[in-house]
């Protein structure tokens, strides 16, 4: 079953569903989408309830995190319950990945004790993240004890706009992990358990940031290079973690760092759905298989055939943000094309409601020129938005 869910439904996640006429909960944003009556094949929730409260693993996607709250409320004794608690909650991840990273440095604390705590009791460096997150909100580098006020009076003014713009299932500023932070590249996987418990990957992104202290959602690349490279490594990671928890019939975005030592860390899961706002979507083009289809019908990428015949362009989505430091609400317009004009090869543009979301756009795109990848990284929006 499928659940559609604000805050984004794509058109190719849509079309998807009424090609292989997949079944669809019937909900509100269905009804708030422009989608064709009779489009699909909705299910009675209460129907829904009923069938799936008697399956052992159930087969639910979301586009999502606005989902799960549906999911623990009418299905809590789940095996999907349980697998979206854990990995909702970073705190409670770390917990279950003790065993596999018995060094890791990380503790738990709501906003009140992060204020009060000592510095000498934080082994810097450190990232500081609300427990229950979502994209990089709410998420800050400490690197040293002179830092801290500062970041904690910046996690606060944050908290009023985290709280407005995501529901608690989905973002919660009232706990936070502080974790010693993992010195190496970024990168991040979607992916599922299929039926068996064995993990099938999708795709690997590799997030460039433009420095340490950088953790936003810029730009995510994917190439051969990088599949050939972690595909195996990643598969074996995988693995002990779906045995830790016995992990079946879950789609999963799963975001890690590899040290330079190589040793592959996991940094947080996204229950449910694959890489955010439907970005997933991008393997249509890297890859030419789509990532719904394949979860649902339970299907494997050949990869071997789909690597050999894979040029060497660097694909990525890449995200327009909305400065933190303007209200949306004084934003008259955004230049598109004056923004697009810095890439060379736009595969496609989704416009976002900027007066809604903290978005202009995601741009789905490719190059074979590695430093375009660093312009874009380094691109600023302010010239491109008037007030």
């Amino acid at each position: 079953m499928f659940r559609l869910e604000q805050p984004y439904v794509s058109e190719f996640f849509v079309d998807t569903i009424v090609q292989n006429d997949f079944p669809v909960l019937n909900n509100d944003t269905i009804e708030e989408s422009d989608i064709e009556d009779g489009a699909f094949s909705l299910i009675n929730p209460s129907k829904a309830i009923e069938y799936y409260q008697k399956q052992e693993f159930p087969l639910i996607y979301s586009n999502s995190e606005n989902a799960l709250d549906w999911v623990l409320e009418n299905i809590p004794l789940s095996n999907l319950s349980s697998y979206i608690k854990i990995f909702k909650d970073k705190f409670e991840f770390r917990e279950l990945l003790k065993e596999l990273y018995p060094n890791f440095y990380y503790q738990s604390m709501d906003l009140d004790t992060l204020e009060k705590t000592k510095k000498t009791d934080i082994k810097f460096p450190v990232v500081v993240k609300p427990a229950v997150g979502f994209l990089s909100l709410g998420v800050h580098t400490v690197n040293e004890a002179s830092e801290w006020d500062s970041v904690i009076s910046t996690i606060k003014k944050e908290v009023n706009f985290i709280s407005s713009e995501y529901p608690k299932s989905v973002v919660d500023s009232s706990k936070f992990l502080i974790e010693e932070l993992i010195d190496g590249d970024e990168y991040a996987v979607d992916a599922y358990y299929d039926r068996n418990g064995d993990p099938v990957i999708l795709n690997i992104y590799q997030h460039p940031l433009e420095n340490k202290k950088d953790v936003r959602d810029r730009i995510y690349i994917m190439s051969t290079e990088i599949m050939v490279r972690y595909m195996a490594k990643i598969v074996l990671l995988l693995k002990k973690i779906g045995d830790l928890k016995n992990i079946r019939n879950f789609p999963m975005h799963i975001e890690l760092k590899i040290t330079n030592e190589g040793e592959f860390i996991p940094i947080e899961v996204n229950p449910m759905r694959f890489a955010g706002w439907c970005t997933a979507d991008v393997a249509k083009y890297a890859w030419k298989i789509n990532v719904y289809e394949y979860f649902y019908t339970q299907k494997r990428p050949d990869w071997n055939a789909i690597l050999s015949n894979s040029g060497k362009e660097i694909y990525y989505f890449s995200m327009a943000e909305v400065p933190t430091e303007y209200k949306q609400k004084e934003i008259k317009d955004f230049d598109y094309a004056g923004f697009l004009a810095n890439f060379s090869n736009v595969l496609e543009v989704r416009k976002i409601n900027y007066s809604k979301h903290s978005l202009f756009a995601v741009i789905f795109g490719s190059t074979t020129n590695e430093n375009e990848i660093k312009r874009i990284l380094a691109l600023d929006t302010k010239p491109y938005i008037t007030i």
